[in-house]
């Protein structure tokens, strides 16, 4: 599976709220299929770049503006592959939209419009969406000094003018609180807002598209833990699904079209950044889950029957190791299996047992394996090495090749370090090729020893998991 890098960000949150969405598909005429990603290039900058399958090959980034808050923003794209951007202005804490063109391949960006400015207050984590008739929708989060409430306002000009101008604040969804996230969904007969407010309250308020006034509020769930973690989705026969996570759990609500139903759990465990889909009438969950310290792996559940699968991973390249080894030449059994410890999150268990450390001598080595190239190790130590060296390898066919990681030297030197052996997965050496080593079969690398350790390192937990933040799903 594609692991490719398009780009590096020192934006607060590059990819935004998982509600938002940021990567969007070319649905028809000579560029279908062409991938387009919004995303947060420095704090000041929002930026796209694009690709064509199979999607290992990224334009460089172009800048759509230069004057956004470092603050999370939302984007849609219409039948024509025009995309509309939404986000709050750095100086003046406005909400702004900027429509970008798409013509012969690529996106250009027009004079931005704004949605609504009435200083002091701060308005921030917009949804954005077009509905059937192709007016475009805003919900945003308003903040007045504290005082937090949910609004929304439509344009009926392609998103030169929202409501009543830029003075116009919209409709209050939600009346005051101390926090407010929502996301916009369309279904064939009206508009679903979905927020929640306070980290208390989950609450659904729609409005029927021939219609100026927006339906009383439904309270979908009252608990602990709600904020900005949702995602909304719509089933091909017009269920409306919403994935959330609340009390410690990730939990989905579907709306028939007449009534919500029973509060279905997808997993009695923490979860961040979930992402809904439908395939069929089936409810996917994709999200991130914690396996230990500094890793977020991508799992997906789906409703099998009355329940949800165990959560999974979904990259191969992005997932606890299939074999770690160490190996001690002068040990008695020379290779010992370190596969179960190195996943778990016990302290001070990974290690060769005649030598009771990870790596020790010269010519010690340890392996780790995968089915699929990868290109991160997240390295735990319970003790960190001392005076020691080691050289990265892998095996090219024919022989051990040694390399430089992409983020430097490591030397077990530091009891918490993520190391980037390549760019990304797309990057990883072309002539890197599976071999057997203790009768696996795997994509390895090799860390060998080539100066002994004054103390020797003794490893807790090694994954080639990243620490993720967000998930963009493609809509």
């Amino acid at each position: 599976m594609l692991h490719k890098l398009i780009a590096q960000s020192t934006a607060a949150r590059p990819a935004g709220l998982p509600a938002q969405d940021k990567l969007f598909r070319v649905r028809s005429g000579p560029f279908a299929g062409r991938l387009l990603a919004i995303f947060a290039r420095t704090p000041l900058t929002l930026a796209w770049s694009s690709a064509d399958a199979p999607y290992t090959s990224w334009f460089a980034p172009a800048d759509v503006i230069t004057d956004s808050a470092d603050e999370p923003y939302a984007a849609v794209m219409d039948d024509q592959a025009n995309v509309c951007v939404a986000y709050t202005q750095q100086t003046t804490g406005a909400l702004r939209c900027v429509k970008l063109t798409f013509a012969s391949g690529t996106w250009a960006t027009q004079s931005p419009a704004t949605v609504y400015d009435s200083a002091p207050t701060t308005n921030k984590y917009p949804s954005i969406l077009m509905d059937l008739y192709g007016r475009l929708w805003i919900a945003w989060t308003l903040d007045d000094a504290g005082s937090v409430s949910l609004h929304v306002k439509k344009s009926l000009d392609d998103g030169l003018t929202f409501g009543a101008g830029a003075a116009d604040a919209g409709t209050d969804l939600s009346g005051t609180a101390t926090s407010a996230f929502g996301q916009l969904i369309a279904r064939a007969t009206g508009i679903h807002c979905l927020f929640t407010l306070g980290g208390t309250v989950l609450k659904n308020r729609d409005i029927d598209l021939d219609a100026s006034i927006w339906n009383p509020t439904d309270t979908l769930y009252t608990g602990t833990g709600l904020n900005s973690d949702f995602s909304v989705a719509v089933a091909p026969d017009g269920t409306l699904g919403i994935l959330f996570t609340a009390d410690g759990s990730l939990f989905l609500k579907e709306h028939d079209g007449a009534v919500w139903g029973a509060l279905q759990t997808v997993t009695a465990g923490s979860a961040t950044s979930p992402a809904l889909r439908y395939i069929g009438s089936v409810p996917y969950a994709f999200f991130l889950q914690s396996i230990g310290t500094d890793q977020r792996q991508h799992v997906e559940s789906h409703r099998a029957g009355q329940s949800f699968t165990t959560p999974a991973g979904t990259l191969t390249q992005l997932s606890p190791f299939s074999s770690v080894l160490c190996f001690d030449a002068a040990a008695g059994i020379p290779y010992a299996d370190m596969t179960v410890a190195a996943a778990g999150q016990a302290g001070a268990d990974v290690y060769h047992p005649a030598s009771g450390a990870l790596l020790a001598q010269p010519s010690d080595a340890l392996f780790l394996g995968l089915d699929d190239r990868f290109s991160l190790v997240r390295v735990l130590l319970s003790t960190a090495g001392v005076g020691g060296a080691v050289e990265w390898s892998y095996w090219n066919g024919a022989e051990w090749m040694t390399f430089t990681p992409y983020s430097g030297a490591s030397d077990f030197d530091s009891a918490n370090t993520s190391v980037r052996l390549f760019a990304d997965t797309a990057s990883a050496p072309a002539d890197w090729q599976k071999t057997v080593v203790n009768g696996l079969n795997r994509y390895w690398i090799r860390v060998q020893v080539t100066t002994a350790f004054t103390v020797a390192p003794i490893g807790s937990q090694m994954t080639a998991v990243a620490n993720s933040s967000d998930i963009i799903p493609l809509r």
